[in-house]
């Protein structure tokens, strides 16, 4: 069973994040990267990469605020947003909560400016949809009402059942649990644009039998690392038609994102 991510993979939504966690920092209703002070859009966009829950978007955010003078393009060592994202007192499920609670007040506030903040990947997006709708099942750290608005603005009817999300701060491990449990497969495929995620997951399914093939994803939130870093780990790097030729092979398909 191949599982896919959803946000870097599938969806591009980092400028929506963006104005999302900016709107979640400051309780404010922007509506376009334009209405952040200064390279914070920017600057959040350049370091999107080092983000896994969405809730640590905040960190970010607020770090981008209060750094807005710097060049867009500056980039965060590792190191240094590591100590940006433990350095909050709110507990990580409070903070997704939050995050979400703030996409939520933007979607109703102008649902379609919302929409037309997030792209699809081409040509991926066109070839998935045209796989059988029912059998697509999405693990992800978005939420779940984000998640299937989004596929069905794109024309990809995903059923809402098959939505695995993050509301509630649910990890993709509990999901992919779930997802294990429900179909009962012995071994897994999963492509993510986060080199982070597909560590987290390697050490949760692989340790004793394993039973996870772990591929990142070359188009998406990657950083300038990254590849270097699922090379050491024997992951595979995956083209966008690396990931067509999956599907036409006629795999059962499944998907993540945040």
């Amino acid at each position: 069973m191949l599982i896919f991510d959803f946000d870097g993979v599938l969806l591009n939504s980092v400028v929506e994040m963006s104005i999302t966690a900016y709107n979640t920092v400051t309780g404010g209703l922007a509506t376009s990267p334009a209405d952040l002070p200064g390279n914070a859009a920017d600057l959040f966009v350049t370091n999107r990469y080092h983000v896994q829950p969405a809730g640590d978007a905040i960190n970010l955010m607020t770090w981008c605020v209060e750094n807005a003078e710097l060049p867009g393009d500056f980039r965060l060592e590792p190191a240094a947003y590591l100590a940006l994202r433990d350095s909050s007192d709110v507990p990580l499920k409070e903070r997704t909560g939050d995050f979400f609670a703030a996409r939520k007040r933007f979607v109703a506030h102008d649902p379609v400016k919302w929409a037309s903040l997030n792209t699809v990947y081409q040509p991926v997006w066109d070839e998935l949809k045209g796989q059988d709708a029912a059998g697509v099942v999405i693990l992800t750290n978005k939420n779940r009402e984000a998640t299937v608005t989004l596929c069905h603005h794109f024309g990809l009817p995903v059923l809402e059942e098959n939505v695995y999300s993050g509301d509630h701060g649910t990890t993709k491990i509990e999901n992919l649990l779930a997802i294990q449990a429900r179909f009962g497969r012995e071994r897994y495929g999963f492509v993510d644009d986060s080199i982070g995620n597909l560590e987290e997951l390697d050490a949760h399914f692989n340790a004793e039998t394993p039973c996870l093939e772990l591929m990142l994803a070359a188009w998406g939130y990657v950083g300038p690392e990254d590849h270097e870093a699922a090379r050491r780990a024997g992951y595979a790097i995956l083209e966008q038609a690396d990931l067509i030729a999956r599907f036409k092979s006629k795999q059962v398909l499944a998907l993540d994102g945040s």
